[in-house]
């Protein structure tokens, strides 16, 4: 279920990107975003006097690229990016040479499996199975294994994927940075996402007495949930005042 709200003007909105306001691809270099999401957020930006924030795990540079030409406020990599509502890069993810050689780990423990992905962002790799479920006990078993000899990176759990990060931020920890500065500051917040790395984000917003909201059914603190991207989508249309044969195009 999720909740009515009259006036989105008095909002904060930070939603997740992959899974929430677009659907999940196989591998995360397949997603695209179309002209009618693109329009939505624009809506929503303007209607909450810039107000709204991508908060995502996906480096900053490939969030622009995807919601071209729309330039928005950014968490990237779990919050260990963020650019704020003047432009401004506030927080730049570190660069961690073993990383690297991770990757080289990882790729040399899987082998050449059909269906298994390295991706290597800022400050983070990431190993996705998505197309081969079958070989999550494997995956996990080589990402422990690393994780053992590299106690001072996060290891992240998410929707079939793996994610070694250097530990600094959180989702949670970036939400209360953007709502310290204009235009979030006073507002209430919501926030969405679909994947465990997004609880800490939820935990904040309840905290603040916000509107978390869970896309799926899995177990989860948010308050709210929707069961799909579409219909997460839909009720955010609804709260921007779009009409319904508009969300259609």
């Amino acid at each position: 279920m999720l909740p009515n709200i009259n006036d989105i003007g008095r909002y904060a909105i930070f939603p997740d990107l992959d899974g929430t306001v677009i659907d999940l691809a196989d591998r995360p270099d397949a997603v695209g975003v179309d002209l009618s999401t693109l329009r939505l957020l624009k809506a929503l930006s303007a209607k909450t006097d810039r107000a709204l924030a991508i908060v995502s795990g996906r480096d900053i540079a490939v969030i622009d690229r995807l919601l071209s030409p729309l330039v928005l406020p950014v968490a990237g990599v779990h919050g260990l990016q963020r650019r704020d509502a003047n432009g401004r890069l506030c927080k730049k993810a570190p660069e961690e040479p073993g990383l690297g050689a991770i990757a080289v780990l990882i790729g040399a423990a899987i082998g050449d499996e059909p269906g298994v992905l390295i991706e290597q962002k800022t400050g983070a790799v990431a190993l996705h199975f998505r197309l081969r479920p079958d070989l999550e006990e494997r995956c996990r078993g080589i990402i422990e294994n690393i994780a053992r000899r590299r106690p001072d990176l996060c290891l992240a759990r998410g929707k079939m994927v793996f994610e070694f990060r250097r530990d600094g931020s959180d989702k949670g920890s970036v939400i209360e940075a953007f709502l310290r500065e204009p235009p979030f500051f006073g507002r209430t917040p919501i926030f969405a996402g679909d994947d465990v790395t997004d609880e800490i984000g939820f935990s904040v917003v309840n905290a603040r007495e916000g509107i978390s909201i869970k896309i799926g059914e899995d177990s989860t603190l948010a308050r709210f949930g929707a069961q799909s991207v579409r219909e997460f989508r839909d009720w955010l249309g609804e709260v921007a005042g779009e009409a319904r044969e508009e969300r259609a195009v």
